[in-house]
């Protein structure tokens, strides 16, 4: 697994600029691609996300 870089700048999804960001993947809206950049914060709720989701699926093949 490689290490994420942090830099300053924005994230859209928080509009707060100048804090630590780092690349998470190409974002596409309407047919048009640009790069994506999360702050920490989002990171950690994404990832909370994603565990959860994973449990639900977990869940629904195990009954």
């Amino acid at each position: 697994m490689t290490a994420k870089r942090w830099s300053r700048g924005l994230w859209w999804l928080c509009r707060q600029p100048d804090q630590e960001v780092t690349f998470i993947g190409p974002i596409t809206a309407n047919g048009k691609t640009a790069p994506g950049f999360a702050c920490r914060r989002c990171c950690d709720w994404s990832h909370r996300y994603v565990d959860a989701y994973i449990r639900q699926l977990d869940a629904r093949s195990a009954s």
